[in-house]
């Protein structure tokens, strides 16, 4: 790409891939016409499709805009879609605002003309634009991620201007001798964005001349520190969900502010629609002391015996019976889980008895797949005599004993050999079935969770 000196000198095109359709949205005002002109001098005309909606809300002003849209892609040699939509008739049909209707139908009309992969859609978005969102969400008591403004790019959707000024793109259309229209509606204090731009900015560019900018700054730094906590939420994610939800006591030993963050992934994937402050809290609330509610999408959300549910389904119960026979290697198990059988042998330089005290959890002896090992859940009445403690208990009672959640034991893995328990997640192994003092080789348990499950 060439360097672009002058007032559009912050323009980016950093994200932009080496082909496909630019689909730019061409309203006709200042910002889009400096976008489309300077993409131009960029050398992308092949490229280039303006997308123009009539939300036909201005009358003739509306259809001024759209003949103006018409005139500057023809005399440019430009394609160009135009999209005429009754706004108003559609905000009233489903219940919104004509500006969240309008730019539902916008997006919706720029991303029907971006298909392909390597496609995207050029919107004008600029630095004020992003100083206005900042300050509007702060009055609306946004979170971190209201703060952060206007993303640079979101899917296909990239802002090359976003760190350009309205006045270095209205500095540029002067320059470069480019006309534009100017949306009346935009003048009027009637909408809170313009009492923002016309009252309340003016008042911070004199406390601070460079407050556009300074705002642009501290949004780019809080989305760093919003993509941190977002990768950490992921993971904890991924450390808390199984095959029944999460587990409760998993998410409470990370900070709020982080399992605030899960718990909201967590309630997207299970299909919850736009979700307020007031729905997290409720669900918050019932993590933390259990509980029901219904949530926006029609999930239905629960907290019982230490794990969080949401579904639009009947939750699930517990595991059904089975028994599966096993091998050396990964064997996969109900609920996402692989159950990994391997032989380790012991080095000459390991402590004899360290080995021997880590054993009792986690190993069996080798002779054991001589047999028919098998695997499979829970049962009424189990009990265990684990390794060198010269007892046998019901594991109900084992499970006391080392404190294993309620959702743990419901779903723990039993290995079985010869009509005996053998070895208990959560527990260990049974009396008869370590490896033999002094041996060089045993075999270890070891149970997975299958991140694709």
């Amino acid at each position: 790409m060439a360097d672009c000196p002058g007032p559009l000198a912050r323009a980016s095109l950093a994200s932009l891939p080496g082909d496909g359709r630019l689909v730019v949205g061409f309203s006709g005002g200042a910002d889009s016409v400096a976008l489309a002109h300077w993409l131009l001098e960029q050398g992308l005309k092949s490229r280039i499709l303006l997308a123009h909606v009539n939300h036909l809300l201005r009358g003739e002003e509306a259809e001024r805009d759209q003949r103006f849209a018409e005139d500057f892609a023809q005399s440019r040699g430009l394609a160009l879609q135009v999209l005429r939509a009754d706004v108003g008739t559609l905000a009233r049909q489903r219940g919104q605002g004509a500006e969240e209707c309008g730019r539902q139908v916008r997006y919706d009309f720029f991303e029907s003309l971006a298909p392909g992969c390597q496609d995207r859609i050029l919107t004008a978005h600029h630095a004020d634009d992003n100083a206005e969102t900042i300050l509007l969400n702060l009055c609306r008591g946004a979170a971190l991620e209201g703060l952060c403004g206007i993303p640079p790019a979101r899917g296909k959707v990239l802002r090359p201007l976003l760190e350009v000024s309205r006045e270095e793109i209205e500095r540029y259309c002067q320059d470069q001798g480019l006309d534009f229209v100017t949306d009346s509606s935009n003048l009027e204090n009637s909408y809170t964005r313009n009492r923002l731009r016309h009252q309340v900015l003016p008042v911070l560019k004199e406390i601070n001349p460079r407050f556009v900018q300074a705002a642009g700054q501290a949004a780019q730094l809080l989305r760093a520190d919003g993509l941190y906590l977002g990768q950490e939420a992921l993971r904890l994610l991924d450390q808390a969900q199984t095959q029944q939800g999460l587990l409760a006591a998993r998410l409470l030993e990370a900070p709020p502010s982080l399992w605030t963050r899960t718990l909201k992934l967590y309630l997207e994937q299970a299909g919850c629609g736009r979700l307020e402050k007031k729905h997290l809290d409720q669900a918050g609330h019932i993590l933390q002391k259990g509980g029901a509610a219904s949530l926006p999408g029609g999930v239905q959300v629960r907290c019982a015996q230490g794990m969080f549910w949401a579904g639009k389904e009947s939750p699930p119960q517990e595991n059904a019976p089975y028994e599966i026979p096993l091998k050396p290697g990964e064997n996969p198990l109900p609920g996402g889980k692989i159950l990994v059988l391997t032989q380790k042998i012991r080095s000459e330089t390991e402590n004899q008895e360290k080995i021997q005290k880590l054993l009792f959890k986690n190993a069996l002896d080798c002779a054991i797949m001589d047999d028919t090992l098998i695997a499979r859940n829970r049962r009424p009445g189990d009990r265990l005599a684990p390794a060198g403690r010269g007892l046998t208990k019901p594991l109900k009672q084992l499970f006391q004993e080392q404190r294993l959640p309620a959702p743990l034991r419901q779903q723990a893995v039993l290995l079985v050999s010869g009509g005996k328990i053998a070895w208990c997640q959560g527990v260990g192994t049974a009396e008869g079935f370590q490896p033999p003092r002094g041996c060089q080789t045993w075999l270890a348990v070891e149970i997975r969770q299958d991140c694709g499950k």
